[in-house]
């Protein structure tokens, strides 16, 4: 995806993924809603579980996908 030059919205994969990161730790939803967003333009969908639903022996990344 080569987004438009006037386009303000970062693009880069892993720097969107420590926005959502950083979104979610400091519980702001509208930061967090836009980084998903702009992750699933470039088809990257995050889904994070609790603890309870974690397989035993698991690092905290249940899927990625």
């Amino acid at each position: 995806m080569h987004p438009h030059p006037d386009d303000p919205r970062p693009s880069d994969p892993p720097f969107l993924f420590v926005i959502l990161l950083a979104a979610r730790k400091a519980g702001d939803r509208m930061l967090e809603s836009l980084a998903r967003e702009w992750l699933a333009e470039l088809g990257i969908r995050i889904a994070f579980t609790t603890r309870k639903h974690l397989p035993a022996g698991s690092k905290g990344v249940a899927h990625v996908g």
